[in-house]
């Protein structure tokens, strides 16, 4: 070193200097500078998730109140399926319960309405498909008229046509549960009538499958070979003749379905 110039020993210098630049950066600043573009990406990618919950997180009082909105329409056309007739079998859903429900159920009605009850059957409680009531015509068509139908016309209007019938073919047919009753009656022509009444005003969901009248006159008089028809009924207390009797028979048929639960929101 001692016999070197000036001008090499500089070399020398600037050199080491540029070793240790080139060392220090390989061994402090590029690890630094790695980790630094790495964090960006991780930051980027968080940053784009964060953006993502954010935007979901601000769509979420919509989506709730959509939910209720749909919840509140759909319990607004079920609540005729929760029959109060079955209030015991879809709080604990013990099928023993539904013929007495059925039996106290319709009882009050019977009484209310002044009728005598000479037959009483109360059938199993089960599932049934309730199927979709719709209009799907039957349209003509022949060779000629389709080959004729250069501008789709007629198949445009035949479309539109089976259009209801062929969406609601393919809906999901839904099941609920139903509940036969077959009863006989006796009673003044204007108390079975009431009872009709009543059973058609009712809210529940109850269809009457079948009716029959065996004295459709209310007239008591007996027939030659036929059995005697209830007695009449004693005048009222105005003096007016309620007319006869007749036994009437009732098929009913009580569904039921449990509306859905509210949906838990996190309110």
């Amino acid at each position: 070193m001692k016999n070197m110039s000036y001008r090499d020993k500089m070399i020398i210098l600037i050199i080491s200097i540029i070793v240790i630049l080139v060392a220090g950066f390989f061994a402090l600043i590029k690890p630094a500078y790695d980790k630094l573009v790495a964090d960006q990406a991780t930051y980027e990618s968080t940053k784009t998730e964060w953006d993502g919950i954010q935007q979901k997180l601000q769509a979420i009082p919509e989506l709730k109140s959509r939910i209720e909105n749909t919840y509140n329409e759909a319990k607004k056309d079920a609540a005729v399926l929760e029959n109060t007739a079955f209030g015991d079998i879809n709080k604990d859903y013990d099928r023993k319960k539904v013929n007495y429900g059925l039996d106290q159920y319709l009882h009050q009605a019977i009484d209310d309405n002044n009728l005598d009850i000479t037959a009483f059957a109360i059938g199993d409680a089960g599932e049934i498909q309730i199927k979709y009531s719709y209009y799907k015509p039957n349209v003509v068509t022949y060779a000629l008229l389709e080959s004729g139908d250069v501008n789709g016309n007629y198949a445009e209007e035949v479309a539109k046509l089976i259009e209801t019938g062929t969406v609601v073919e393919e809906k999901e047919i839904a099941s609920i549960m139903a509940n036969n009753v077959n009863m006989s009656l006796v009673g003044t022509k204007e108390d079975l009538m009431n009872f009709l009444d009543t059973i058609q005003a009712d809210n529940n969901a109850i269809n009457v499958d079948a009716v029959d009248i065996a004295n459709y006159t209310f007239e008591d008089e007996e027939e030659e070979g036929q059995p005697a028809r209830p007695a009449r009924p004693a005048p009222t207390a105005e003096g007016e003749e309620p007319g006869g009797t007749s036994e009437m028979t009732l098929d009913l048929k009580f569904y039921n379905a449990k509306t859905m639960d509210k949906p838990d929101l996190g309110d």
